[in-house]
């Protein structure tokens, strides 16, 4: 196949530090190429500088047998024909789908006015596509994050694209989605589009990609063929040793009732009733829309209920606010760590610390004991850094994320709420999560886990509480699960 990309010895260093050291990669006319790596490997960072976010200290990048110097911005690459949709969401909140979708290059009418009409269906037909009834004209913030998603990816094949590059597209989306998704790269693959993929879910990578190319801190480990390959094969090529994902615990059942929700209704949710005891992981699982989120939404105050109540050990509590919520001992790990996870303008030290800070608020701040907490922190999730110093917008997807669960395990949180606690995590990242909270269990914290990954919600809950258009259609202990079994209550066929 005719090769359209070359990088070659392509160096790039943050603050200093070397993050790629001599980079290659190439990709030919049509391929579906893999790129893996753990958290910090420098996926991103080659895939950004390709697409002209990052500018690299050295090296030469050569598409369709043209030089790119290292100058080269974002829009002038995607005239090019080379589209990125980022690991994290880059749209505009307050314009709408449409608007996002061609920005700077708005279809015009004959006076030179933008033609909302054609954007509109323009739009409407890319979306379609994708297997979306999206409103072009609704706000992006309006849209759940899955959505946001499938705005981003209408909006990288909206563009003449040669080259799609793909970081961790299909994190949020539904089997369904995905399936579309798929589809979608091998239509466009038979039309000669190449697409670098990206993914931590490497089962993804086994059924979709013809090649994958391995880096490992910064460094070129492999590229191997897809069928020759095992997703054992990739994940120890990753992180140079054997990886096993799957995690044992030790919980027996018998622990006493924390947490307790009876009858909880809104808009959305629909006589909601469960129970969360002592030292269990219980998993929610459910298609986008099922209402997962906006349930544990209820019980950390950031969505209030029209009827039902919260139990706490036993006791009916009123959580009007997060406050309240922390102050209960509850914790909640969003789904959007950009948004509503991280203050990304500050450094390590300080968003580690921010729950802690503020459920003990009038306290004298210990400068030193903050420094310990939050080298603790790193120490004990693996935080790949250069510093609780940094500044956590520097930091890998999947470092965020451990900064996250970070700030919430030196806030003695007793109920911890993880949603999608593994977006964007590398294999190797992943198996240290696992670790840390069947490690939570074992002390006695209880945890609820919402994920749309089911092989993760099999291999870590005890249970599984099923939602299907927010209500609870179904409930499987650890001896029952299988995926088959998920899908029928979700679907609720």
């Amino acid at each position: 196949m005719e090769t359209i990309l070359k990088m070659k010895e392509i160096r790039k260093s943050f603050f200093g530090v070397e993050v790629l050291h001599g980079q290659d990669f190439e990709v030919a006319k049509g391929e579906v190429v893999a790129l893996c790596g753990e958290n910090g490997a420098g996926k991103s960072t080659l895939m950004k500088i390709l697409a002209g976010v990052y500018t690299y200290d050295s090296g030469e990048i050569e598409y369709k047998n043209k030089k790119l110097g290292p100058g080269i911005t974002p829009l002038e690459v995607q005239h090019l024909g080379i589209s990125m949709i980022h690991q994290e969401l880059n749209l505009l909140e307050d314009l709408t789908v449409a608007q996002n979708i061609f920005l700077c290059r708005e279809p015009r009418t004959k006076l030179g006015l933008i033609d909302y009409k054609k954007m509109n269906n323009d739009a409407e037909i890319l979306l379609k596509r994708l297997g979306e009834k999206i409103n072009p004209s609704k706000k992006v913030h309006e849209l759940k994050i899955a959505q946001k998603q499938m705005v981003e990816i209408a909006k990288a094949i909206s563009f003449n694209v040669e080259l799609l590059i793909m970081d961790e597209p299909t994190s949020v989306l539904t089997s369904k989605e995905t399936e579309i998704l798929f589809n979608l790269i091998r239509n466009l693959s038979k039309e000669g589009v190449a697409t670098v993929y990206i993914s931590h879910r490497l089962k993804e990578i086994v059924e979709l990609c013809e090649t994958v190319s391995v880096l490992r801190d910064g460094n070129f480990v492999a590229k191997r063929q897809v069928s020759e390959v095992t997703v054992k094969d990739i994940a120890t090529l990753m992180v140079g040793r054997e990886v096993k994902e799957s995690m044992t615990s030790d919980y027996n059942g018998s622990g006493d009732v924390v947490l307790e929700t009876k009858n909880i209704s809104d808009s959305m949710l629909k006589d909601i009733s469960f129970s969360l005891r002592k030292g269990e992981i219980l998993g929610f699982s459910g298609l986008v829309g099922a209402g997962r989120s906006e349930l544990m939404e209820v019980i950390f105050g950031i969505r209030k209920p029209v009827s039902g109540k919260v139990y706490i050990q036993g006791k009916p509590v009123t959580i009007k606010n997060p406050i309240d919520a922390i102050k209960s001992t509850i914790g909640f790990v969003t789904e959007d760590r950009k948004d509503t996870g991280l203050v990304l303008g500050r450094d390590i030290l300080d968003n580690i610390n921010y729950e802690y800070w503020l459920k003990r608020r009038g306290l004298f701040r210990n400068n030193l004991e903050s420094t310990r907490r939050a080298e603790s922190g790193i120490s004990k999730l693996g935080i790949r850094c250069t510093g609780h110093g940094q500044q956590v917008s520097n930091l890998s997807g999947g470092n965020q994320q451990k900064v996250v669960l970070g700030k919430w395990l030196i806030a003695d949180a007793k109920i911890l709420i993880l949603d999608e606690p593994t977006r964007g995590v590398d294999v190797g990242a992943r198996q240290e999560i696992y670790k840390v909270i069947n490690e939570l269990s074992k002390s006695g914290i209880s945890i609820i886990i919402v994920s749309s990954d089911l092989p993760e919600i099999m291999s870590i809950c005890q249970r599984v509480l099923v939602m299907h258009e927010g209500r609870l259609t179904g409930a499987l202990d650890n001896s029952e699960m299988t995926e088959a079994k998920i899908m029928y209550y979700a679907t609720n066929v």
